[in-house]
């Protein structure tokens, strides 16, 4: 029951922004992010003391949801009265923007919770359709190009994965039967009983097509537009909570697969697009020029290290691996709403336009620094416990040397980061430019996103960490 109550709270709110003034929608989505977030912790709570209704793997991904869409329905109630499409009729594009992002919201919380393979695939192909309609919102020629990249690049990510579920449930005929129910711990019941070239096919096949909705490179191309032209909730919906489902999805493959063939492909090829990731989102960061952008590239940067992590093998990197999934989605989403706050009020994303962040916005300024050090791996932030969960687990493997190349590429990512973030938060405020926050919700949306962004890097609570051992050991194919 308290998994349909989570879909439940924000389909509603769907319905009610449809039908009901934008004034009443915008605070309907606030109570619809702090409600769902509350029951999802409920939920990973009773899942981590073994209450039947979910595995760990589950619970762990529904934990950006609570994160992001807690703080995005805050958010969005002083963001729909500040911005909206050029020439469009305000309360039009209100509506439409408030009852997307509760749907969007409920899209990304169904993939989690769902057990069935093409229940998932469904789920995901959702997702593209709700977030290509938000970006496109932004009523720009930009915003319009980057949505049919989107859904162009992400359609044809998802056929491809298509097919992988279509070759996995081939591989299960000939233990279950021509008709049969594709859930995940089927799957993992038989493992050991499917066709082995079958089962590494279809990972191929899932790695490459959800891997495109992941971000991972080379199918990375949709990403930067879409985050950097889409709204800034979007964004951090986007970075946040939709990178983190596709990951879960390509871990579900690679539990079967482990479980049926052994770990050595799936550790060589997350290899590969780990380092393909995680080296060029490294080195885009060096040079870019718009702060949405720069936090796109961002993204895959970090999603290469959750691959990298991965690929490592070992107990306490996979562990890693999956914290950083939730450190990010909580670093990112609180670096993009902060930014979207000092570019609505310098008016400008490019960063040679923002000076004197910390001057102008005391609060959101000082949020985006912290974040923008949260991603860059610097103590005592939660990314840093998971770097370094991760790290320590590569150089105690066989692959040791690769840690190190893992290492240097962090500090390539670092010196990019740091740079920008800099430049659009010290200094002295520009004449014309107002002082001062002017509205509360957004600024305790930030402040609550920190809170988590700094909390987890002190200390991991001992659900989540029982919920990181069992998560792993699922990955591993146990």
């Amino acid at each position: 029951m308290l998994a349909y109550a989570i879909l439940a709270v924000p389909f509603a709110a769907t319905i009610l922004s449809i039908v009901l003034p934008s004034r009443l929608g915008r605070a309907f989505t606030a109570i619809s992010g702090l409600i769902t977030a509350g029951l999802i912790l409920i939920f990973a709570f009773r899942v981590s003391q073994g209450v039947p209704g979910a595995d760990a793997l589950s619970a762990l991904f529904l934990l950006p949801v609570a994160i992001v869409y807690g703080a995005v329905g805050m958010y969005t109630h002083w963001y729909v009265r500040a911005e909206h499409a050029p020439g469009a009729d305000v309360e039009r594009y209100r509506r439409q923007f408030l009852a997307l992002t509760n749907a969007f919201a409920c899209a990304e919380a169904v993939i989690p919770l769902v057990t069935n393979l093409a229940g998932v695939w469904v789920a995901l192909e959702v997702t593209t359709i709700l977030a290509a309609l938000l970006v496109r919102l932004q009523g720009t020629d930009g915003s319009l190009e980057a949505a049919w990249k989107y859904i162009l690049i992400a359609s044809c990510g998802l056929a491809i994965g298509l097919v992988g579920v279509i070759v996995l449930y081939a591989s299960g005929t000939n233990v279950l039967g021509l008709h049969y129910d594709p859930q995940w711990a089927t799957y993992m019941r038989v493992a050991s009983h499917l066709e082995p070239d079958a089962v590494r096919i279809a990972f191929i096949l899932a790695l490459i097509g959800f891997g495109t909705k992941m971000g991972l490179a080379p199918m990375h191309t949709w990403l930067p537009d879409a985050h950097g032209a889409g709204p800034t909730p979007t964004s951090a919906m986007l970075s946040g909570i939709l990178l983190s489902d596709a990951l879960y999805v390509i871990l579900r493959f690679a539990s079967v697969t482990n479980a049926a063939v052994g770990t050595g492909m799936t550790h060589r090829l997350f290899f590969i697009v780990g380092l393909l990731s995680l080296a060029l989102g490294a080195f885009f960061l060096l040079r870019q020029s718009d702060i949405k952008r720069m936090l796109a590239y961002s993204s895959i940067e970090h999603m290469g290290i959750v691959a990298c992590g991965l690929a490592f093998g070992s107990s306490f990197a996979i562990m890693g691996a999956l914290l950083h999934a939730i450190n990010h989605s909580a670093t990112k989403s609180l670096a993009f709403l902060s930014a979207g706050r000092l570019a609505h009020r310098f008016n400008t994303r490019e960063i040679e336009g923002i000076h004197g962040g910390v001057a102008a916005l005391p609060i959101s300024g000082t949020m985006f620094m912290l974040a923008s050090l949260a991603l860059a791996g610097m103590p005592p932030f939660g990314t840093f416990r998971s770097e370094l969960m991760i790290l320590a687990g590569g150089f105690e493997s066989s692959t040791w040397y690769i840690a190190i190349v893992v290492l240097a590429l962090l500090l390539v990512a670092f010196g990019g980061i740091v740079r920008w973030a800099t430049m659009v938060c010290t200094g002295e405020r520009p004449e014309g430019v107002p002082h001062g926050e002017r509205s509360l919700l957004p600024v305790l949306a930030l402040i609550g996103g920190f809170v988590v962004v700094l909390g987890l890097g002190l200390v991991v609570p001992a659900p989540l960490d029982e919920l990181l051992h069992r998560g792993m050991h699922i990955v591993e194919g146990s």
